[in-house]
């Protein structure tokens, strides 16, 4: 499963053309989350002014305004009936949300990722929690710039229930 999630960037006026990035969730990838989040929890407890950890090598690609369209273009070419409405309603849940899961058919080849550096993945600690409960999101440097462009924080329950819903049961 991709998740795209909506950027923000450190200079209001520039992002790179980072303006989403894409990040494929996959089981794997889900239990070196869970074995962190377990490491900052540890560490949580050791010293409650944790706030953020930072872990080199992120899986995040970024892209420009095409990759949101080919989104919106693969639902309506999925041959629903309401194909536009369905278009526009996923649209208005990523706009309120800032991540959703892509649709099935967009080709990521058809779109160059922009060139980064210095990828992370960020933990840190939910600001509305008064346990250490934990969001994950994604930043990057878009190469020849000195901004950052970080995703929107993805809770880590939204993380479960996603995968969940969308990893296909092995068959008994």
């Amino acid at each position: 499963m991709h998740l795209i999630l909506n950027v923000h960037s450190s200079d209001a006026n520039y992002s790179g053309d980072c303006d989403y990035a894409i990040v494929e969730l996959t089981p794997k990838r889900a239990e070196l989350i869970r074995n962190r989040v377990a490491l900052a929890r540890e560490a949580r407890q050791r010293d409650s002014d944790l706030y953020e950890l930072y872990f080199w090598g992120s899986p995040a690609q970024f892209y420009d305004q095409g990759i949101l369209d080919a989104c919106q273009d693969a639902i309506v070419a999925a041959g629903s009936r309401r194909r536009k409405r369905a278009a526009r309603d996923w649209l208005a849940d990523f706009e309120r949300q800032e991540y959703a899961v892509v649709p099935d058919g967009v080709d990521f080849n058809a779109h160059e990722s922009q060139r980064t550096e210095c990828g992370q993945a960020i933990l840190r600690v939910s600001p509305a929690s008064h346990q250490p409960e934990f969001e994950i999101a994604w930043t990057a440097i878009p190469k020849h710039s000195d901004v950052y462009v970080t995703t929107h924080e993805l809770p880590l329950e939204v993380m479960e229930k996603l995968l969940a819903a969308n990893t296909p049961q092995p068959k008994t």
